[in-house]
């Protein structure tokens, strides 16, 4: 690989700003002499979203994809990672298709794919479909029996739990036009702080959304007055901020663990999230960006009243998936209410 590629990787990639981590890319822009620093002494994974892996899958498939700067998008990934021998993790993005089909299976067979990838191609093919020298590349041919694990993708996790939930009551305070936006977003901490763990990320796309803010957007069918289709947005919002809470719990650990994961996506409302959640000044400079000093006054005043010990943290019992299912429950049932 000559100069010029090297340089053409590193810089295209930072400026699409898709990998993301707060210490060495918080805003998709890659600290790259940072990070081939700590390659000496960590691994560093990368986390692919479900539309990542979906594109590099048809991709295998098919060689090529309709939409070419998604495609050279997606080669210029693949170029970076193998480059800088950055293994690529999918263990989330599969079980977020495992989840929405309630099977297990084909999740495996996807995973079988995946792996093929890496062992099919050789690296070059990717920079040269990446710079455009290349307009396809070959089908994989490799067999793609599932994978032999007993990992059940399909089962949905407590993290996915309580997202569901919060995206149910998020759902419920869209329709109270009743509300001004720091109502909402006081309604949602108290109701937040009472019943479930507090997530950074959650709070961050809650006040960009009460706010409407550009590009952010409510859970899809939140309008709609059937509340199959409303459960059904709730869970594909659920399933973004999934990604940034079940990340966010290697990160917090990453001092004393072997391993640096850093998040790749290319949606533009994830990207959002995440930024907001974890440039300077955190989620605090984001509420006091979005809503003006006396709201913003009186949103820091409830967060404070629940810092520390001055929280009573709820109480979720022997088995913290029922407690969340039926949560979810009731939160269906408030819903379901106000479409009456």
């Amino acid at each position: 690989m000559e100069d010029e590629e090297y340089s053409f990787i590193w810089e295209t990639l930072s400026e699409l700003q898709m990998v993301f981590h707060p210490k060495y890319s918080p805003k998709g822009n890659i600290d790259y002499t940072s990070l081939l620093t700590l390659k000496n002494t960590k691994k560093i994974t990368v986390m692919l979203d479900r539309n990542l892996l979906s594109s590099l899958l048809r991709l295998s498939r098919d060689g090529c994809l309709k939409d070419e700067e998604e495609m050279r998008t997606v080669a210029l990934l693949m170029t970076w990672m193998i480059m800088n021998n950055f293994p690529a993790s999918a263990g989330l993005a599969l079980k977020e298709y495992a989840t929405k089909i309630n099977d297990s299976v084909e999740p495996k067979r996807e995973l079988r794919e995946f792996n093929n990838i890496f062992d099919y191609y050789p690296s070059m093919i990717w920079l040269r479909l990446a710079e455009g020298t290349l307009s396809s590349i070959p089908e994989c041919s490799l067999p793609v029996d599932p994978v032999i694990t007993k990992l059940e993708y399909n089962e949905d996790d407590e993290h996915l739990l309580m997202h569901i939930a919060e995206m149910l009551h998020v759902v419920w305070l869209c329709r109270r036009r009743d509300l001004s936006p720091v109502e909402k977003m006081l309604d949602f901490l108290h109701w937040n702080y009472k019943y479930l763990l507090i997530c950074e990320s959650t709070i961050a796309y809650v006040a960009m959304l009460f706010t409407n803010q550009l590009g952010v957007r409510a859970p899809k069918n939140s309008g709609s007055n059937d509340i199959q289709k409303i459960l059904e947005g709730c869970r594909n919002q659920a399933w973004d901020l999934n990604y940034l809470s079940n990340w966010s719990n290697f990160h917090y650990y990453e001092d004393s663990m072997e391993d640096i994961f850093m998040f790749a996506t290319n949606d533009t409302q994830l990207k959002m999230i995440f930024i907001n959640t974890y440039a300077a000044g955190g989620v605090g400079a984001l509420i006091e960006t979005v809503f003006s000093k006396k709201d913003s006054q009186r949103i820091f005043e409830v967060i404070n009243n629940n810092q520390g010990s001055k929280r009573l943290r709820p109480d979720f019992g022997t088995h913290p998936k029922k407690y969340f299912h039926q949560l979810i429950e009731r939160e269906k049932q408030q819903v379901t209410e106000k479409l009456k």
